[in-house]
């Protein structure tokens, strides 16, 4: 019973902490944005993949945001 319980408590910490890591990413992703040099196409699949990462992370998705964001990140070519 206790490995249950330690268990669920490790996957709801996981959560919040997926759920915190979100804002940052797009904090990041913005503060690159004015500064980063992407063809039209790039800087339009950045910005939709930023959108939908902040959709997602309301949604409380925070897996896929944090998904999203990567993906979003590594096409600008950002840690």
């Amino acid at each position: 019973m206790k490995k249950v319980l330690l268990a669920t408590s490790l996957m709801c910490l996981s959560s919040f902490a997926l759920a915190h890591g979100c804002p940052g990413e797009m904090k990041k992703i913005d503060a690159a944005l004015p500064t980063v040099k992407l063809s039209a196409a790039d800087m339009t699949k950045v910005k939709s993949l930023r959108a939908k990462g902040e959709e997602q992370h309301k949604a409380g998705q925070h897996t896929e945001s944090m998904a999203s964001l990567g993906e979003a990140k590594k096409t600008m070519g950002i840690e």
